[in-house]
Order: structure tokens, then C-alpha cells, then sequence
């Protein structure tokens, strides 16, 4: 009996809540129902909206002041204006452009070149040289020289460090004496290979960086005294010096010759000779010489700067 009462009951427990979630169901689809309604209603307002609307701008429209055939005359108006500027010839004025003129410096084919060595007088040499142009690249200089070096002027310096010796015959030794005077003349001959020519500027032959060997010779006469003692006299007598000396050398420079005020030039150069250098009176090369002596023999450097002209 107790197990037939359960099942009863339970039965009608869940037919309440079947009922209770149709109820609930029935609630959700009538909201639905609403919402679609209020929908509707609101999608029938819009037309009427726009009606009210559409209304308003044609009210605005009929107020403004729109006259079509006044604006066609103004128009007219225009064309007739414009047609009578295109009959009307007015002169177009150019801005003339200012042109600058460039000046071109123009550079002068040299073929030829006068250089004076300032640096050799201090030596007592008169050096004058003649540059002459054979290729673009190429040409030969000729130089003289002149010499005439004493105690005095500009040459003192040099001939005061000059050591004067002889060789006595009748000692069979050298013999140190007290110089007067260094006089000769010589020339010397470089061929010149100009080594950075460039035909479009001023870097033109005889101008530039250059290599050149080169051959000297050099015929010298030194004057001076010494005492020497004679025994027939039974005294010291002064005894005149002379002296003939040869010097070749043969060796190579390299300089560059650098263009100032276009027609003057400044020669600037270094390089090596082999000098040998001889006396008449002896038989050999002159041996254990200072470098900075006139008779020295061996490898000699050199280096000067030439002032000069083109031509």
C-alpha cells in the first residue's frame, strides 16, 4: 500500500512541473508576440516619418528666391565677356631671365720654360736653365752653369766648409791650404717625363708632377796659398795654389712644377746622382771627401726649388 502511494504522488509532482514550464513557455512566446507587435507598429510609423519629412523640404524649397532664367542671363553675361577678352590682343609680357656670365679662364699652351735655381747661389753658382717641349708629355732641359765662390757674399757659408788639399808630389802626401777661390762652369741635361698631364685643365706640359734623369759636368778651377818652407832660402815663402777639377754625375730627379700668377712657375725637386770627381794633377778619383766638399766622390743627393717663366 505505501509503494503504490509513493508512485502517485510522484506521478503528480511531475505533471505540476510539466505544467509549471508551459506556463513559463506560454509567458516567453506572449513577450515574443509583444515585441514583434510593438515591431510592426514601429515600421508603419517610418513611412508617415518620412512623408513629414519629405513635406518639410519641399516647404524649404518653395521659399528660396530660385530664379532659372536670371541665372541663364548671367551666364550669357560671361560667355560675352569672355569672348570679348579672346578678341582683345593683350601683348604677354616675358620676364627676361638673367643669365650670369661665367668667366672661362682660358690655359695657354706652353712649349717651353726659363728656370733660374735660387738655391745654387748660395753655393756661388750661377745656374740657368732652358726647358724645351718635344710631346705632351716629354721634353728636354739644357742648363748652364757658372761659378765663382770666395769668403765672401752669399757663397761664404759653403766655401768656408770646404776642406782644400793637394797632393804634394815631392811628400808624396796631401797637403792642406788655405783656399782663395772656386771659379768654373758646367751643364747639365735632363730629359723630363711628365707623369699626371690631364688635357682639360692647367695640368699641361710643362706643368705637373715629373720624373727626369739626368747628366752633369762640371769644370772647376780652385786658387789658394800655402807656406812652404825653402830650404835654398832657409825660410817660409808663400806658395800659389791651383787646381783643375773635373766632376761628372748621372743620376735621376723627381719634381713638380706648380703654376703661380699663370705665366710664373715654382720648380720644386729631389733625387740621387753618382758623382765622381777627378783632379788633373792626380791619377785616380779624389777618396774620403765630405759630402758637402766640390771635390766629393760618390752617392750624392740633391734637392732645390726653380723659379721661373712659361713661354
Amino acid at each position: 500500500f505505501i509503494t503504490v502511494f509513493s508512485n502517485k504522488n510522484f506521478a503528480q509532482e511531475s505533471i505540476d512541473q510539466k505544467a509549471k514550464m508551459l506556463d513559463l513557455k506560454l509567458q516567453l512566446l506572449d513577450s515574443k508576440l509583444e515585441l514583434l507587435d510593438t515591431k510592426i507598429k514601429l515600421w508603419e510609423s517610418k513611412p508617415a516619418e518620412l512623408d513629414i519629412r519629405l513635406d518639410e523640404i519641399d516647404d524649404k524649397i518653395k521659399t528660396l528666391n530660385f530664379d532659372p532664367v536670371g541665372i541663364n542671363l548671367k551666364f550669357l553675361e560671361v560667355e560675352s565677356m569672355i569672348q570679348k577678352l579672346k578678341e582683345v590682343k593683350i601683348p604677354v609680357i616675358m620676364p627676361v631671365p638673367v643669365i650670369q656670365e661665367q668667366e672661362i679662364e682660358f690655359y695657354k699652351d706652353y712649349k717651353s720654360a726659363i728656370m733660374l735655381n735660387p738655391v745654387s747661389l748660395f753655393e756661388g753658382t750661377f745656374h740657368l736653365s732652358y726647358e724645351r717641349l718635344f710631346t705632351d708629355k716629354f721634353s728636354v732641359s739644357i742648363s748652364a752653369l757658372a761659378t765663382y765662390a770666395t769668403e765672401q757674399g752669399m757663397s761664404q757659408y759653403f766655401f768656408r766648409n770646404q776642406a782644400f788639399e793637394y797632393f804634394n808630389a815631392l811628400s808624396d802626401s796631401y797637403e792642406i791650404y788655405q783656399g782663395e777661390s772656386i771659379a768654373g762652369t758646367g751643364i747639365v741635361l735632363q730629359g723630363k717625363n711628365y707623369l699626371m698631364t690631364n688635357y682639360k685643365t692647367k695640368n699641361k706640359a710643362p706643368l705637373g708632377l715629373y720624373a727626369a734623369p739626368q747628366l752633369m759636368y762640371r769644370r772647376i778651377w780652385i786658387t789658394g796659398e800655402t807656406m812652404e818652407y825653402n830650404v835654398d832660402e832657409d825660410e817660409w815663402v808663400e806658395k800659389e795654389i791651383k787646381q783643375q777639377l773635373n766632376i761628372c754625375s748621372a743620376g735621376v730627379v723627381i719634381g713638380t712644377k706648380i703654376p703661380v700668377m699663370k705665366v710664373l712657375i715654382v720648380d720644386i725637386f729631389v733625387g740621387g746622382n753618382i758623382r765622381l770627381s777627378k783632379y788633373d794633377e792626380e791619377s785616380g778619383l779624389t777618396k774620403y771627401k765630405k759630402w758637402y766638399n766640390i771635390d766629393y766622390s760618390g752617392v750624392f743627393p740633391t734637392a732645390g726649388i726653380g723659379i721661373g717663366i712659361l713661354k
